[in-house]
């Protein structure tokens, strides 16, 4: 089984209470960017570091769930999805990072974003659970 890193999760969970507040006063851009991060933190809470150097934002996410799934970490329903998740809020991540998109104007992305929010935290409490954090 995989070696649990608790200074990951940590920052996890400090991203998520961030994307929170964010998402609280409005700050779409800002809940989505630390809800992306979160979900990093927390897949490298799980995997540790990369053999390579450093973990790509597409390679991350499909390493996490194979790790997850053949560990038997976290249940097969919490797993199915979670790379189509991890891009459709990469690419949230980087429309309020890198270009002049405004997402505070559109309620459906911060419904989206509040949802990814729910299932970011649910994930962190499953893995503490796992791990007894």
């Amino acid at each position: 089984m995989s070696k649990f890193n608790r200074k990951f999760m940590e920052k996890a969970r400090k991203r998520l209470e961030t994307a929170k507040l964010a998402i609280d006063r409005n700050y779409v851009c800002s809940a989505c960017s630390n809800c992306y991060y979160a979900l990093f933190n927390l897949m490298q809470s799980v995997v540790g570091k990369p053999i390579g150097g450093k973990w790509s934002h597409g390679g991350l996410p499909k390493f996490f769930t194979r790790e997850v799934y053949q560990n038997n970490i976290l249940p097969g329903e919490e797993i199915k999805g979670l790379v189509k998740m991890a891009e459709e809020l990469y690419a949230f991540r980087r429309e309020s990072d890198y270009y002049d998109t405004i997402l505070e104007y559109s309620g459906s992305v911060r419904r989206e974003i509040e949802s990814y929010i729910s299932k970011v935290e649910k994930l962190i409490y499953l893995l503490e659970e796992k791990f007894n954090v």
